[in-house]
């Protein structure tokens, strides 16, 4: 497996962490639904277009050494 520095997966795995960190806060100083429900939603977008830029190179690349 790849080392997390060198990972296409970075920028879904650090709006997964900023999500559990913001739930655990807000669930520290006061239950915060609105709060959590956003950073919930920044994190699918952020995962959604990780997985988009994954799967554009993945293609790309295939197609390169198709063409060679």
């Amino acid at each position: 497996m790849e080392k997390t520095e060198n990972s296409q997966w970075k920028l879904s795995m650090a709006g997964f962490t900023a999500f559990v960190l913001a739930t655990i806060f807000y669930l520290i100083t006061g239950p915060n639904v609105p709060g959590i429900l956003g950073f919930l939603t920044s994190a699918i977008v952020l995962f959604i277009l990780n997985a988009i830029y994954v799967l554009y190179t993945k293609r790309k690349s295939r197609d390169i050494k198709d063409q060679q």
